[in-house]
């Protein structure tokens, strides 16, 4: 096998776990693992948010949206929310699965235009709130731990891009889709040119921003940007329900799925087996590999605990 820039020689499967950490370092010559920073052991505390409701549901995180009279818009306290809530669900070693939704009716209207027109051409306002979102953003992205997201409204402008940051997406069969930037005389934002050409390619994301071309919940999932339609009314029950689900699967399992699903666009295909041969060694190695092998020839359901 080819070396990718010195990475691995050899076509094997490494099973002790002072190999696994040798491998492990060398990943870093890919600069393959994500930037946010590992989490760290904490007593469960109360987040204090004036925007978005955080709450703790055993191993849960539950971050909904909480301004349904402005429509949930995204403004610069919002955005502040978002990114202290994110921060603490992935920070929290209780954690196993986070829930992002929204209460109300809406899922989000995006942006808070009225907020923005007070900024007048004071770009760096707006900027700062691109920003703080942006960061929470890559956070959900990348925390080592599966998010489910449940769609219960509207999602219009900066609402698409909040929709696509989890790994399961269940929409209220209701719900709309309309991307509307350009009908502001907005550029878009929120990940929106990095995730929509990854989902659903770039002829349909270009269809999105400048035709504004609203989508049904039906056609959302049809077209890869949500999982499935749920009944009306229901969808943050439904993410709950997924969530306590992934919540007791194979937790470690999941974060190496993210973090190869994050590169995967990025790699050729022998950059990609070589992590691939990294993330499932380790996971071998690893507690919930153990006992996930064990359970499966015992013939009895896994205790998985999240540990390598």
């Amino acid at each position: 096998m080819v070396a990718a820039a010195g990475y691995i020689r050899q076509p094997c499967i490494a099973t002790s776990r002072y190999i696994v950490r040798e491998l492990i370092q060398q990943a870093d010559m890919l600069h393959y693992w994500p930037v946010s920073s590992p989490p760290t052991k904490q007593e469960e505390q109360p987040v204090d948010l004036t925007h978005v409701d955080y709450q703790r549901d055993d191993s849960l995180a539950i971050i909904c949206l909480n301004r349904p009279e402005a429509g949930n818009t995204l403004s610069r306290q919002m955005a502040l929310d978002i990114l202290a809530a994110a921060t603490a669900a992935r920070d929290d070693e209780a954690v196993r699965a986070v829930v992002f939704s929204a209460r109300g009716p809406m899922f989000s209207f995006g942006g808070d235009l009225k907020e923005f027109q007070l900024f007048g051409t004071d770009t760096g306002k707006l900027a700062t709130i691109a920003d703080r979102w942006h960061e929470a953003q890559h956070i959900l992205l990348t925390m080592p731990k599966p998010v489910v997201v449940g769609v219960n409204g509207i999602a219009a402008g900066g609402g698409v891009p909040m929709t696509l940051v989890g790994d399961i997406v269940l929409v209220d069969e209701t719900a709309r889709y309309r991307l509307a930037y350009t009908a502001a005389g907005l550029s878009p934002d929120g990940g929106s040119t990095w995730l929509l050409p990854r989902l659903i390619g770039l002829r349909r994301t270009q269809e999105l921003i400048f035709e504004n071309r609203e989508l049904s919940a039906a056609e959302a999932v049809d077209w890869g940007l949500a999982t499935r339609t749920v009944p009306e009314g229901t969808a943050l029950e439904a993410a709950v329900k997924a969530a306590h689900t992934l919540a007791r699967g194979a937790t470690q399992a999941y974060a190496s799925a993210r973090r190869m699903l994050q590169a995967c666009f990025e790699n050729d295909f022998i950059t990609q087996t070589n992590i691939e041969t990294i993330e499932i060694a380790a996971n071998l190695a690893g507690q919930d590999g153990q006992e996930g092998i064990d359970a499966f020839i015992n013939k009895r359901a896994p205790q998985f605990r999240g540990m390598h």
